[in-house]
């Protein structure tokens, strides 16, 4: 067995009690100060070089050099928790009512940590250097597009990326790779449909905006079973209507908010347009008024052929071939990680680790779960890959 791997069973209980720690202590997107300031202060402890992001409260950009000229590679996880009262009853829950890590994005950060001083300290074996990135702000899909803002690639040209996301719905001890088509792109829009308000009685002297977001749903349907190619994947969801004050008043304006989500960026960008051509035009058919405004962005992720295949080795080599598993299908579930993507050309692969333990029924219900447990052993499956994988991406080139 290398050495390096002696080091992380070593490290494994420190590991774990970084894991729960972090898990007592969630923090929300963009409020991730305390886990901010943890994770500079032990980067900083091992001799790794952290980097400023200028107007950036949260998230962590640092550089582990090599002791070679080389490529540079991005390890990229992610650090916000989601805001949901936990319901586990583990002995390390959260401490912070109504949020919580039920995204397993703890244990995403302790595996890159832990990663990380393993690579410092394998530096002479290293031809090129790895950019560490824990990424504030997943759960909004806005903290990739912040920290590049913020500089996290400045004066730099990143070959490739790489990342995991906990699986409850794979075996414990399975590591998750997939080629092409992973997870959709996300879009999240805000619609204002407005009336003209008034007595319930008396609705002929109104434009009842209510009535008119009741079409606009129905209408915004043919967007994905008309509009879309029926061969291409695509959702389309409005998940929340507000507006009204009684039931016999007719108010001047509802709001709606909704997603959207796609893989094919030519069919995304066709159907993004629809979207507002149908809100301007059937308000406006029923005499009110349709405004929308896409709040967030994100592409899908199409996992690179050869990145994967390369994540694929760093798993036999690290694990064994039997903890390798190709994943069949593409997930309609979204991730910002398609962020980091875009900025490395597109090479880039996110690859999932097994946290379903069938010991422990509630470790399979799921992601964004207010029960869902994610197990400490899925650390002992995590760093190993990444360190592997970053060690044969930056081994010597002939």
């Amino acid at each position: 067995m290398e050495e390096w791997k002696g080091w992380l069973e070593d490290w494994y209980k420190e590991q774990v009690e970084v894991r729960h720690m972090l898990h007592r202590n969630p923090e929300l997107p963009y409020e991730e100060r305390e886990t901010t300031r943890f994770l500079k202060q032990q980067l900083t402890a091992w001799g790794i070089r952290v980097e400023e992001l200028p107007g950036l409260e949260t998230g962590v950009s640092a550089v582990i050099e090599g002791a070679h000229p080389g490529p540079m590679l991005v390890l990229r996880e992610d650090i916000d928790a989601l805001p949901i009262l936990e319901n586990t009853g583990l002995d390390f829950a959260s401490q912070k009512p109504g949020v919580c890590h039920a995204c397993g994005h703890d244990v995403h950060t302790a595996a890159l940590l832990y990663a990380a001083r393993t690579l410092q300290q394998l530096r002479e074996e290293l031809h090129g250097s790895v950019k560490l990135i824990f990424q504030c702000a997943e759960e909004v899909g806005s903290g990739a597009y912040k920290m590049l803002e913020a500089g996290a690639l400045k004066d730099c040209q990143p070959q490739a990326v790489v990342g995991f996301h906990c699986a409850p719905l794979l075996e414990l001890g399975k590591i998750g790779v997939r080629r092409g088509p992973s997870n959709a792109s996300f879009d999240i829009f805000t619609w204002t449909i407005t009336g003209r308000g008034g007595h319930g009685a008396y609705p002929q002297r109104c434009v009842d905006p209510v009535v008119v977001s009741a079409h606009l749903i129905t209408q915004l349907q043919t967007v994905v079973s008309r509009f879309n190619n029926p061969t291409h994947p695509a959702v389309l969801t409005v998940g929340e209507i507000h507006g009204g004050t009684a039931p016999n008043i007719i108010p001047d304006q509802v709001t709606m908010r909704g997603a959207m989500r796609a893989f094919d960026e030519g069919l995304r960008q066709e159907m993004l347009e629809q979207i507002r051509q149908i809100t301007r035009d059937c308000c406006a058919a029923l005499g009110a008024k349709g405004e929308v405004s896409r709040d967030v962005g994100i592409p899908s992720i199409i996992s690179d052929p050869e990145i994967a295949d390369g994540v694929a080795r760093a798993v036999e080599e690290s694990l064994g071939q039997e903890h390798l598993h190709w994943v069949p299908e593409a997930s309609m579930g979204s991730d910002d990680f398609s962020v980091w993507m875009e900025a490395c050309g597109g090479r880039g692969v996110q690859f999932q680790v097994g946290t379903h333990d069938p010991a422990c029924p509630n470790s399979g219900l799921g992601i964004h779960v207010a029960e869902n447990i994610f197990p400490d052993e899925a650390l002992r499956y995590a760093a190993p890959v990444l360190v592997q994988f970053a060690l044969d991406y930056l081994g010597k080139k002939d």
